[in-house]
């Protein structure tokens, strides 16, 4: 930062924008033995932690030519790629997933389907967090419900083991909460592939969200979703919550 001779400050720095290879992959989309080149890259600007205009790109065994395919999250603090067989007809999708949230520990995933090495977006982590439902409530004797709205079904966990200071400020001596309390189910925190239900060939998915207590911090447990797909559509076969 330099001061002109007016004394008016002026900056005659700049910030360069570069392309960053967050992952890069090297596979046979089409199954033919061409093998084509599968990139995930975002833009940088500076020393800044942010990457934006995140894009999956795809690079032709065959012709060279360049496919470029835009992510619905652009901007995250970094991000991957999957290559599984998540529709079941002996082909390689794409999975995507960015580290979205403020401090990482938000992750948005994306399913690139495989038609003949041409990818088509048939999935997201929002489509599951928009139709799965809970309610978290704080209950008397130091214990949590977590109640799936779609479902119905409930599931209690104890944090009577917590600090003295955390039921202190929730609980009386009695046990009795002091004043009502709810938490929440959080945006997806992790991805993992897993093989097939029922023994099929390929792969499902899990998603998993954090239960929160009484602030971003306070993890209570966690939701693990597994999720299967067909003919392009995705259904939920299982809901479990752990501690």
């Amino acid at each position: 930062m330099e001061y002109g001779i007016s004394g008016y400050q002026s900056d005659y720095r700049y910030v360069r924008s570069e392309v960053v290879e967050l992952a890069h992959e090297s596979i046979s989309l089409a199954g033919n033995g061409k093998v084509d080149q599968i990139y995930l890259l975002g833009m940088k600007e500076g020393d800044q932690l942010i990457y934006h205009d995140i894009t999956l790109v795809i690079e032709s065994g065959v012709t060279s030519e360049r496919e470029f395919y835009p992510i619905p999250t652009s901007k995250g603090m970094g991000g991957g790629i999957d290559l599984v067989d998540f529709s079941h007809n002996g082909q390689l999708d794409i999975g995507v997933y960015i580290f979205s949230g403020g401090t990482g520990n938000q992750v948005d995933y994306y399913i690139f389907f495989n038609h003949e090495a041409k990818m088509m977006l048939g999935f997201s982590n929002k489509m599951l967090e928009e139709k799965l439902k809970f309610q978290v409530s704080y209950l008397p004797n130091y214990q949590v419900e977590i109640k799936n709205l779609n479902t119905q079904e409930v599931t209690v966990v104890d944090v009577s083991k917590r600090s003295q200071d955390y039921l202190e400020a929730i609980y009386n001596e009695k046990g009795e909460l002091k004043q009502t309390l709810k938490g929440v189910v959080a945006p997806v925190s992790r991805s993992s592939a897993i093989k097939s239900q029922d023994s099929l060939p390929g792969h499902d998915l899990v998603l998993t969200q954090r239960i929160l207590g009484r602030s971003h911090n306070d993890t209570l447990g966690y939701v693990h979703s597994n999720i299967g797909f067909k003919k392009g559509s995705y259904f939920v076969y299982r809901t479990s919550i752990s501690q």
